[in-house]
């Protein structure tokens, strides 16, 4: 019997032990099934809008200690890919282990309203819910953001006394206990954005956990982040140091924009050492495994939201003490993973079985294997669209189904742009260039008609600039990948293929002014 679960108590006796037993399964019922024996601690740490411009990747313009500390005792995956561009179709991929246009969780920010709810089927669980039922304390200090409905209860055993776990993604009613409890929700709009708590310290120790945590983010550029990285200790990258991508114009604007994505990465760095050194202090350090990881690329223009690789390449890296004797430090991964493979990752190195529902993979497995990374891109926000990707060992090709309007067309970040000019700003400006004739025909693409289909070949062309769909020489690999991806459509009966529902855009068109509605399927309702 593992003595360290009776959570500092001396047992002299049978009855003692039921006892304990009895008061430990009232207060987690995680452990109801009796003293549980010690399992591996599995801690996610969850980047917002982060591309891996990391010293491990390879680009030495930032010094991160912390980060390349954690990558020297695992393993780095360096070809990892989001299933979508976007904060919560990436996110409820990941929870399932799903594509999320077969579980239809494909629109960001859906099933965020009473009106419009999206429901798994009944085989489908999430990963927090499968480590509950194994006997694993867990929970989620940062944002769910889940394009389903859900009962957090049935995910999270911490917190406590949370007065909305029991409740639904979008309550009819919340009392005013709940109401108080800002950390928990965010309203914005017409749509509910579900936020917990919990902490590992709050778990007894010999008890394991499934934690998901956050820390700063490629959303954390702001001006006012290079002084604070000054103050600790951190060198923070200058506009004029960068490198400007080809598929963006060379102006002041995108330059500190870039700068400050490199600087968000200083910020990554330190919040991942004081995380670390928290979990050494607390003695949960020797037996936690680690996954950090960002659910998307980076923030920029043609990032987020878009199926271009600088929106899909994330830093994936699996490591820490609890992983020993399973993951072989050092380890460096130039295979193509899915992101959402941290879900099949995570249950089978807690010993758990992967579901047969999930598309996920244990990318340790002995056959494990991804010849594409396949991804996607539906509405984003207030625009609608339809996008396909798939990421080949060389070539990435990209479907657009919707070439009836442009790429860039008048998204969130546009349209409020003029509200919040230091935000997005700049946004603008590279529209005022495109409008006079000032970008190069690749800076301007996504402004004017739209290809059905475009191919990179990202050996010769990382900045993917060069459309090769038409060019001869790579018909083979044109041809092969629009076969994978037609079986792909099949396999998950993709769901973005069907007509959205009147509530589905009602969802939206109570959460942006008609003004930023431009996508056709908004004209009956907005005409």
């Amino acid at each position: 019997m593992n003595m360290k679960i009776m959570v500092g108590f001396s047992f002299k006796n049978t009855l003692a032990q039921v006892t304990a037993v009895a008061l430990l399964s009232a207060f987690f019922p995680a452990a109801a099934s009796g003293l549980i024996a010690k399992k591996t601690n599995i801690l996610w740490v969850w980047v917002d809008d982060q591309h891996p411009w990391y010293g491990t990747y390879g680009d030495m313009l930032v010094e991160t200690p912390n980060i390349d500390n954690l990558a020297d005792t695992g393993a780095v995956f360096e070809r990892a890919y989001a299933p979508a561009p976007v904060c919560s179709t990436s996110r409820s991929a990941i929870a399932t282990g799903s594509y999320p246009i077969r579980i239809g969780a494909h629109d960001h920010r859906s099933s965020r309203v009473p009106e419009n709810q999206i429901y798994l089927l009944a085989d489908v669980k999430t990963v927090p819910t499968l480590f509950l039922e194994a006997g694993y304390e867990t929970y989620n200090d940062g944002k769910d953001d889940f394009n389903f409905s859900y009962n957090r209860s049935e995910l999270y055993s911490l917190p406590k006394n949370s007065m909305i776990t029991s409740e639904k993604t979008y309550p009819p009613q919340k009392t005013q206990a709940a109401k108080s409890q800002s950390k928990k929700s965010e309203n914005k709009g017409n749509f509910r954005l579900d936020r917990g708590s919990g902490h590992w310290s709050e778990i007894p120790v010999g008890m394991s956990f499934f934690g998901q945590t956050s820390i700063s983010g490629g959303k954390g550029d702001g001006s006012m982040l290079a002084p604070r990285l000054k103050s600790l200790g951190y060198t923070p990258v200058k506009s004029r140091d960068v490198r400007v991508p080809k598929q963006y114009p060379d102006i002041p604007e995108v330059r500190e924009k870039i700068a400050g994505h490199y600087n968000s990465i200083l910020q990554t760095d330190h919040e991942l050492g004081s995380l670390i050194q928290s979990l050494k202090e607390d003695g949960r350090w020797e037996d936690t495994i680690i996954f950090l990881f960002s659910d998307h690329g980076s923030n920029l223009p043609r990032s987020k939201e878009f199926c271009y690789e600088e929106g899909l390449h994330v830093p994936l890296i699996i490591s820490g003490p609890g992983a020993t004797g399973k993951i072989i430090p050092g380890t460096r991964r130039k295979d193509l993973v899915n992101l959402f493979d941290i879900s099949a990752t995570a249950l089978s190195l807690a010993g758990l079985e992967i579901p047969s529902f999930m598309d996920s993979k244990d990318v340790f497995a002995s056959d494990y294997e991804r010849d594409y990374v396949f991804s996607s891109a539906d509405r984003m926000s207030n625009v609608i669209d339809r996008v396909r990707s798939v990421m080949g060992d060389r070539y990435h090709y990209i479907r657009n189904f919707k070439i009836d309007r442009p790429l860039f067309n008048w998204g969130y970040r546009e349209v409020f742009a003029a509200e919040f000019p230091d935000k997005f700003g700049y946004f603008l400006k590279i529209r005022d260039l495109a409008t006079t004739g000032k970008l190069t025909p690749a800076q301007a693409a996504p402004y004017g008609p739209r290809r059905a289909e475009e191919l990179y070949d990202l050996k010769n062309d990382p900045d993917e600039v060069v459309n090769l769909a038409d060019n001869p020489k790579h018909r083979q690999a044109l041809e092969e990948m629009r076969i994978q991806l037609k079986r792909w459509i099949k396999d998950t009966d993709d769901k973005g293929q069907y007509p959205r529902s009147s509530a589905s855009l009602a969802e939206v068109m109570g959460r942006f002014p008609r003004s930023a509605l431009k996508s056709p399927e908004y004209r009956v309702y907005n005409p």
